[in-house]
């Protein structure tokens, strides 16, 4: 016989007596429990037990553990805690009425009220063991009870009005287990999917349960707390650890929990949406502790203690949804700075009036409080604060410590610009930071790791002209603003007091493309500006008020400009820059010698040159001091497109007279004069082994190799008197320079054709010298060079002063006053004659030969000799085959009438008496232009 602990045979008669007196009142619990089950609390069958459970667990105080499986008895869930209890039963068995009640409960949330109807749903038979006793519901068993009580006409009965005493006990080691007798046609593996689904978000929504067992797979859940200084007074900070063990297979997931007042809020630490299974994104809903019906946008699950209506589906019109605000913004504080910002709610995304209630009150408290990652890495107040879109870590860390008030790189990101903004939070371009930086005060080097973080963002012109009013730190310690009027060296490290350069540890490519123009070191050199400092103070200098000029600091910045670019072109007026000599004074850096210098051995004692002072050679090397035109070796004047003789150089306007048209350039050495006359083979060697100074020698026609050929001495001879070693065209005529360098110095000796009237005559003199031994090759390439000078009108034929002897053929001297006067080859026939002892042999041409002649005075061969043929020969033309041959060997055409010899003789006299003489030749041509040809052998 069952004993009846909870009175259920009164509550019953009760129950039918009502019923028997009033079936209206048997209809209306049909309908009020059919109501509960399929809409209130639809769906909840397992959100409704295990929130009892939770209940049950808290009243008990345990940890709650709930355990549900299936067998042939039906759907099983039991839990732990606190038995079921007489006033629950009453409960049960009273639709719309639960025994207990918030203020005496501990925060329970739904045991055994009107929650528990969503059994009627699924199951014709509702067993509940417990420790303190079992009732049982039964359909059937309440149908048969309302016709024995003679209640008739009632087509169905309510489940859960009329309830039994039972004999079964709970599983081992759980306080309460409720057996559910599933209706026909219900699948119990479903509603076990559907728990195992649910147990995760309900563990992490009832505080008062740890495990959750769905057939062998556990849900267990760790609840630790945080400690952390940066949240809100009255926040409390938990990480939630969910793990599911089935078969061998254990997975967790964590979760961080901030809990403020009534709400706490949760965030999954992988990112996804608390509820998702997958990464997709799923709308989530009110939870108050169960689920509601509400639909919430917001990243985080929202758990709040709220007034709800009875289903637990809605809230109650009188219910303050936006006082559940509170508490968000410390979930965002405890995330990446990328995270946190993902996590603030989108206004146009609301699902409804209270999700957008919701929404309003976290947004306002987010743009209100300090929590937003600034670039210093504190927290900003949003509506206090500044986006630089694109800012990157290297600008943060250098505007760190200015802007305070800038949002961290992370999150200063187009794609975040929209919900920046929905937080108040101001954006501000290039052109804004340019003018905050105004007036800030670093040094350069500071400078120029703001440019070079900066660069990334300056993309296009439009980007560049943002920067207009950008701060530049010059050279001289000044300011600019903007890059209007400035210039970069990028090898110049030294401030240049005629040019605003930008600060050389602040230069960066950045700043070129903001307008600052790329100087060249050349540039500076040749800047207007510097030449009239350097002009002012040769003056200065000059006039002697030497004490006026800054000695070293405009030869400081020059010699440094110097000396960061070894190819740089030097302008010949940087020259008289003033230098400290080695006596204290100033002088012009070309009016100075390097101490030891080579040039100081080979110029006269008397030169004008001071010596530079030590210390300015030591600091600056003699390679830069040579190319500003300190004395080193000889100085190497420079200049193109000369219009005059006016560069100071010794017999410069000589010189110029010499050249048909102004030259190209000027190269020249300077100050030959002053080489001392015993000491110019070794200043030829100086000349010769200096790169420029050779250079400046390698101009035949220019100043310095005409200086030297007509001013130079070794061993009492002009350089102009001597020939290079290597020239054979004067080979017996000009002795050769005995040199190491000799043939480098070529440019500066004598060579064909002379250049001028003394140069002819000597060339001459020496051809008639008998103690020469010269080839006829030479003497007749000489005679002939003489000529054509003559002839090209560069040198005036009766300037020359004609030799007392000349070269004949023979290749001896011959006098020309003697008893056999030497004759000049006009026509080449006569070579065949004329004895060699008396023949000159100059040029092809009877111009050129009649030119030597008058050059030599001396007569022509046909001035002086007569020739006729002996015998008649035999008449032909050019068809001949004597002709054509003659033709082909000579290239000499046959023009006119012919005659063919078999043996060709010509009587030979000279004018003015003497025997004739009969001389065999191979062809003629006589002054009528007949051709004699003798035939060939």
């Amino acid at each position: 016989m069952h004993t009846d602990p909870f009175g259920t045979a009164d509550l019953a008669a009760a129950t039918l007596s009502a019923w028997r007196e009033s079936p209206t009142r048997l209809a209306e619990d049909v309908a009020a429990e059919d109501d509960l089950a399929s809409v209130g609390y639809r769906d909840r069958l397992f959100v409704e037990l295990v929130t009892n459970a939770a209940d049950a667990a808290r009243l008990g105080g345990v940890d709650g553990e709930v355990a549900i499986w299936s067998d042939a008895d039906g759907l099983h869930i039991a839990n732990t805690g606190a038995p079921l209890t007489e006033a629950g039963v009453r409960s049960l068995l009273a639709l719309r009425v639960s025994a207990k009640q918030p203020d005496d409960t501990g925060g329970v949330v739904g045991r055994f009220g009107v929650g528990f109807s969503a059994t009627a749903a699924v199951a014709h038979t509702v067993e509940i063991r417990s420790t303190s006793g079992t009732i049982c519901f039964d359909r059937a068993r309440a149908a048969a009870a309302v016709a024995d009580a003679g209640i008739v006409g009632v087509a169905r009965v309510p489940l859960l009005r009329l309830a039994w005493p039972g004999e079964g006990v709970p599983r081992a080691g759980f306080a309460t287990e409720i057996v559910l007798g599933l209706a026909g046609g219900l699948d119990p593996q479903a509603i076990l999917d559907a728990a195992e689904a649910q147990a995760p978000d309900l563990l992490l929504a009832l505080t008062a349960l740890r495990l959750i067992t769905v057939e062998d797979t556990a849900f267990e859940i760790d609840r630790t707390e945080l400690v952390n200084d940066e949240l809100s007074s009255g926040s409390r900070a938990r990480r939630l650890t969910v793990t599911v063990t089935s078969r061998g297979d254990r997975r967790s997931r964590a979760f961080t929990e901030i809990e403020h007042g009534p709400s706490r809020w949760l965030r999954a630490d992988d990112g996804r949406p608390v509820s998702a299974g997958s990464d997709a994104p799923v709308a989530d809903v009110l939870w108050a502790p169960t689920p509601t019906d509400i639909e919430l946008s917001l990243p985080c699950r929202l758990i709040a203690r709220l007034p709800l209506t009875h289903d637990r589906r809605h809230v109650r019109p009188d219910a303050d949804i936006a006082a559940a605000a509170a508490g968000y913004v410390d979930v965002l504080r405890l995330a990446e700075p990328v995270d946190g910002v993902a996590l603030v709610p989108r206004a146009h995304r609301a699902r409804g009036g209270d999700d957008a209630r919701l929404i309003d009150a976290v947004l306002h408290e987010l743009r209100r409080t300090a929590w937003l990652p600034g670039i210093a890495g504190a927290p900003v107040v949003p509506d206090r604060a500044s986006v630089l879109i694109g800012l990157g870590p290297d600008l943060a860390e250098v505007l760190g410590e200015l802007f305070t008030d800038l949002v961290h790189p992370d999150l200063s990101l187009a794609h975040q610009l929209p919900v920046l903004e929905s937080l108040d939070v101001t954006r501000i371009g290039l052109a804004s930071l340019a003018e905050r930086l105004t007036g800030v005060e670093r040094d350069p080097a500071w400078w120029g790791r703001l440019y070079a973080a900066l660069a990334p963002l300056v993309s296009t012109a439009l980007d560049a002209e943002e920067l207009a009013a950008l701060p530049i730190p010059r050279s001289d310690g000044r300011m600019n603003i903007g890059a209007r009027g400035l210039f970069t060296a990028h090898a110049v490290q030294t401030p240049l007091r005629w040019i605003r350069t930008v600060a050389a540890e602040a230069d960066h490519p950045l700043l070129e493309r903001l307008g600052v123009q790329r100087l060249s070191i050349t540039d500076a050199l040749a800047d207007p500006a510097l030449r009239m400092l350097v002009e002012e103070a040769a003056d200065l200098v000059e006039d002697g008020a030497g004490e006026e000029v800054d000695a070293t600091g405009l030869a400081e910045e020059v010699l440094a400009l110097l000396g960061a670019d070894s190819e740089a072109v030097v302008p010949e007026w940087l020259s008289r820059l003033p230098l400290p000599a080695d006596d204290g004074d100033l002088r012009s850096a070309d009016e100075l010698l390097l101490v030891d210098s080579p040039l100081a051995a080979v110029l006269v004692e008397d030169h004008p040159f001071g010596l530079l002072d030590g210390d300015v050679a030591e600091r600056h090397g003699v390679h830069v001091l040579r190319r500003l035109g300190v004395g080193w070796s000889f100085a190497v004047i420079v200049d193109d497109l000369p219009t005059g003789p006016d560069h100071d150089l010794p017999d410069e306007e000589q010189w110029w007279e010499t050249l048909p048209d102004a030259p190209e350039r000027l190269c020249a050495i300077r100050d030959l004069d002053l080489v001392a006359p015993d000491r110019w083979a070794q200043a030829l060697t100086l000349i010769v082994e200096d790169e420029q100074a050779a250079r400046a020698l390698d101009d035949r026609e220019g100043y310095t190799a005409w200086w030297l050929r007509h001013f130079a001495e070794v061993d009492d001879l002009l350089l102009g008197e001597y020939r290079a070693p290597s020239d054979h065209s004067l080979v017996g005529v000009l002795d050769p320079l005995v040199h190491p360098h000799a043939d480098a110095l070529a440019p500066a000796l004598a060579a064909l054709p002379p250049e001028s009237a003394t140069e002819a005559s000597l060339l001459l003199a020496r051809l008639g010298d008998r103690g020469r031994s010269i080839s006829p090759g030479v003497t007749r390439a000489i005679y002939s060079a003489v000529v054509e000078v003559c002839r090209s009108g560069r040198i005036d034929w009766s300037e020359i002063d004609a030799p007392d002897a000349v070269r004949v053929a023979s290749g001896t001297a011959v006098p020309t006053d003697g008893h056999r006067v030497p004759v000049v080859l006009d026509d080449p026939w006569w070579a065949q004659a004329v004895d060699p002892v008396t023949l000159v042999i100059g040029p092809d041409s009877p111009e050129g030969a009649t030119l030597l002649a008058d050059i030599l005075d001396l007569p022509q061969v046909s001035e002086e000799f007569t020739a006729e043929p002996v015998g008649a020969g035999e008449y032909t033309t050019a068809d001949d085959t004597a002709a054509v041959l003659f033709t082909a060997e000579t290239g000499r055409p046959v023009p006119g009438e012919v005659r063919v010899y078999d043996d060709l003789r010509m009587a030979l006299s000279r004018k003015g008496g003497g025997a004739s003489s009969e001389v065999r030749v191979r062809w003629w041509v006589d002054s009528r232009g007949v051709t004699y040809l003798s035939r060939r052998r």
